[in-house]
């Protein structure tokens, strides 16, 4: 899979380096107890300045991961690539990473300001005072700069974290859950300057969030984590649109994925899903007749049929939500144990106990291995 990011150099001259790990795998072994095995073998290569999620649930190895790029953890085997250098062996410092960490590992006797000068001043950057204020008027914290980390919020002190990682303008910037601290209203701020900063910069980024909308609005790709392994690695709109399996369906997307069984019969052209004693045409070519599998429908793709439509699934209403924009409905489908959520356009106004009939496009109606969550395509 290709990307179209293009090289840019950075305000410090230093141009993004391409990121590659070959086969990377940590295994976490003490005596007397089971060893581990918290990445497994995962291959990734990311363009030079092109920003990277590692989106997942909490202990799916998308930290540690992290951390073995900037050296924190050692590798249990396989290769990491900055550039054209293998930087396995080499210690965190000269790796020329910039990392930022949720937690926060500030200077408490410094200020702010010392804070974010500090690894400047250490490298003897002349201009460090104007970087510092051109950071912290980036990301709306001006006002911190000569308080101590003691007397900031968390959402403040996430900020700093994240300002002094940037501040280097590093050829490759590690940030693990950068924003997790903030409000929402800072979040959406901070996100979009964030986003801002590394397309002028050109900082080739690896974000780790187990957050899927900072994931899906701040990545060029993304690489969906379980268990260790990459699940998926796309765009946010493949793996949106087009999930690998049942667990990338169900992890990405809010409202999230309605999932329900259905056997697998013959419709006009193609294949088909009947669901209780209704019926939705699919764009899979590859399902079996008579096999119970699993079907993947986002309520964004849900549309509404006519009364005398004779296609699609019935049911009745048991709740709807006029959102203005759409509404969105909770649908008790005949066949199907838990109610479905089906969004609506603006016009449509329903109401609990009215008998409904929603269908969707064949090429949305994703059917997945009943057993090993597979897709079937």
């Amino acid at each position: 899979m290709s990307t179209a990011v293009t090289s840019r150099a950075t305000g410090s001259g230093v141009a993004p380096q391409r990121l590659v790990l070959n086969k990377l795998r940590k295994i976490y072994a003490s005596r007397g107890r089971e060893s581990f095995e918290a990445v497994k073998s995962i291959d990734l290569e990311i363009a030079p300045g092109e920003l990277i999620a590692l989106l997942g649930p909490s202990g799916c190895g998308k930290t540690t991961t992290l951390r073995m790029i900037a050296g924190l953890e050692t590798v249990t085997s396989g290769e990491i690539l900055i550039g054209e250098r293998s930087v396995g062996d080499l210690p965190p410092g000269k790796r020329n990473v910039g990392v930022g960490f949720e937690s926060y590992a500030l200077y408490p006797p410094l200020t702010v300001r010392e804070n974010l000068a500090y690894g400047l001043r250490a490298r003897k950057v002349a201009d460090a005072d104007a970087r510092v204020d051109e950071i912290a008027k980036r990301l709306d914290m001006t006002e911190l700069l000569d308080q101590r980390p003691a007397g900031l919020s968390s959402g403040q002190k996430q900020r700093v974290a994240l300002a002094r990682a940037l501040i280097r303008k590093p050829p490759v910037l590690l940030l693990d859950e950068p924003l997790g601290h903030l409000d929402a209203s800072a979040r959406q701020r901070v996100r979009r300057e964030l986003k801002l900063l590394q397309r002028e910069f050109g900082y080739t980024t690896i974000v780790v969030t187990h957050d899927q909308l900072e994931a899906l609005s701040l990545a060029d790709r993304m690489a969906v984590m379980d268990a260790g392994v990459i699940q998926q690695f796309g765009t946010p709109d493949e793996v949106f649109d087009d999930p690998a399996n049942r667990f990338v369906a169900e992890f990405v997307g809010e409202p999230a994925i309605n999932m329900f069984a259905g056997e697998v019969v013959r419709a006009d052209g193609g294949l088909a899903v009947r669901v209780g004693d209704g019926v939705l045409e699919t764009a899979a070519v590859d399902a079996r007749l008579g096999d119970t599998v699993m079907v993947g429908l986002r309520p964004q793709d849900t549309q509404v049929l006519g009364d005398d439509a004779t296609g699609g699934l019935g049911g009745a209403v048991i709740n709807f939500e006029d959102l203005l924009e759409f509404g969105q409905a909770s649908v008790r489908v005949r066949g199907v144990e838990q109610p479905l959520l089906v969004q609506t356009p603006p016009e449509v106004d329903w109401r609990p106990g009215d008998t409904v009939r929603f269908g969707a496009r064949p090429d949305r109606v994703h059917l997945f291995d009943s057993r090993s969550g597979e897709r079937i395509r």
